[in-house]
């Protein structure tokens, strides 16, 4: 009897609990909506009232229809066309103006009309010459190449013994493999000995060795001290 006793009175409590659960919502969903009501009602307040449009009642625009028989041309009232094609315009005739060059007895205009053209001729175009500057020549009087003449380069030539050394080879013992350079410095025609064995001289072998010396037209360069070659330089 107090377990069966019991278990209604917890019954009762929970029953109770819901029941106060469900009013405290129904109170707290009262008071939300009747204060959102309230404040809807105080911005309607606040706002002016926008006009309201009642499309169905107002009346439909009315839309002026265009006057077809005014906008049409009335083609009866056009100007009558011309019976006849209106007059061509004339020009005027311009006299054409004398020639700048007049034809006389010591000056006559050649007559371009009568030239025969001969398609088998040609035409020679000549190109304009172009100005290569000359440093002179040497020329051997003695040695093995005795009467043989060679032009100086601006970029010079090395005379010796050796052909793989050498562009102007004179075969002779006495002369070095690479003996003597020739060519263009600073504008000049100049001679480099090459540190020969026998040695460099210029117009007398009984001088002193030249290392490095320009020529004039006229100087004789002697290759060995016992005057094995030598050449002039000439302009």
């Amino acid at each position: 009897m107090d377990s069966g006793w019991t278990m209604w009175v917890i019954i009762g409590v929970v029953l109770l609990l819901l029941f106060f659960v469900v009013v405290i919502v129904a109170v707290g969903l009262a008071i939300f909506f009747i204060s959102r009501k309230r404040k809807k009602a105080q911005l309607a307040a606040a706002s002016p009232a926008a006009p309201s449009f009642d499309v169905a009642a107002s009346p439909a625009p009315e839309i002026a229809e265009p006057d077809l028989m005014a906008a049409t041309p009335d083609f009866e009232s056009a100007p009558p066309a011309f019976d006849s094609a209106p007059p061509a315009f004339e020009a005027p005739l311009i006299s054409p103006e004398p020639s700048a060059v007049e034809a006389t007895s010591d000056n006559p205009v050649p007559d371009f009309g009568s030239l025969d053209f001969d398609p088998s001729r040609t035409v020679a175009i000549t190109r304009e010459k172009t100005v290569t500057i000359s440093y002179g020549i040497i020329k051997f009087t003695s040695g093995v190449l005795a009467g043989q003449e060679f032009e100086v380069k601006p970029e010079g030539a090395y005379i010796g013994r050796e052909p793989s050394l050498s562009q102007i080879v004179v075969a002779d013992p006495r002369i070095s493999k690479r003996h003597l350079w020739i060519g263009v410095r600073d504008g000049q025609v100049k001679i480099v000995d090459q540190e020969s064995r026998n040695g460099t001289f210029i117009n007398d072998p009984r001088g002193d060795r030249v290392t490095e010396a320009s020529l004039n037209s006229g100087d004789t360069v002697i290759l060995g001290e016992s005057d094995v070659a030598r050449f002039e330089y000439q302009m």
